[in-house]
Parts: structure tokens; sequence; C-alpha cells
């Protein structure tokens, strides 16, 4: 009896975080490929989908049981609550495939930007920030823990 006690409290906590899961995950439309959730301070969640040319940020309102999309990148990165000098909270780290005047562009080390999270048109003229690194960014940064990953 006790064996089984402790068995069952163990599965239950092991597993907590993905019954939450299961209750949340819905898709923003049939084929999605969610590689990531978020969930924000406010209660909403973050949908990361990996489609055929980067990464489409959707969110997803329990309330309303609804997905908006928020915007498409080329590379999404991670999800912060809040930076070090940056006045902006809900900020996401991403690469967008930017071409050189003649044609080309650097896919190897491309440049890590920092987005406001409901940024439509994320660009080099729209990023409120860059990093050398992501290590160098979680020295500065508060990051979200996904709630789920693929």
């Amino acid at each position: 009896m006790r064996r089984t006690l402790i068995f069952l409290l163990t599965f239950f906590i092991l597993t907590n975080s993905s019954f939450a899961i299961l209750k949340v995950t819905k898709l923003p439309h049939e084929n999605a490929e969610i590689e990531r959730i978020y969930k924000l301070d406010n209660g909403k969640f973050i949908f990361i989908e990996q489609f055929v040319r980067g990464h489409i940020i959707w969110e997803y309102d329990q309330e309303l049981d609804k997905f908006k999309e928020i915007a498409g990148v080329w590379g999404f990165i991670d999800l912060a609550s809040k930076c070090e000098q940056i006045k902006s909270k809900d900020i996401y780290f991403a690469t967008t495939l930017e071409y050189w005047f003649a044609g080309g562009t650097n896919i190897d080390y491309p440049e890590i930007r920092i987005f406001k999270l409901y940024e439509p048109n994320p660009w080099r003229d729209t990023d409120i920030g860059i990093t050398p690194s992501m290590k160098y960014a979680k020295e500065w940064c508060t990051f979200y823990k996904p709630y789920y990953i693929k």
C-alpha cells in the first residue's frame, strides 16, 4: 500500500506539467508544428510554430479560446520576460534573413536581434537591440521557461 502511494505521488508530481500542457495545447491551424509554448506572466500562452521558412509566433488567449498571429521570423531563439537596460517587457530573441544589396546572405552567423513580443514586422529597423550571443544575453535577461518543448 505504501509503495503504491509513493508511486502515485511521484507519478503525479513528475507528470503534473504534462497534464497542464494537455489542457492548453491547441493548434492555430490543422497542420501546425508547435515547437514550444510559453506561459506569460499575464496568463496568456505564446506558441512557436516551425514552418517551411522559419517560425510563426502565435498568442493563444485561453479565455477567448482564440489564436492571434503575432509575427513571423526566420529563426526564433528564446523569450525573455525582461532584460537589464531594455525598458520593454516580454521580448524575444530571433534572427531575420537579411540579404546583401547585390544578393546573398549570411546564414552561418546571422545577428541575434531583440524584438518586442507584439512587434508585427520584426526587422532590423524595428529591433530594440542586438546581442553577440545567447550566453551574453543570459547574463542580463530573465528568460521564460518553456511550458512545452517538442
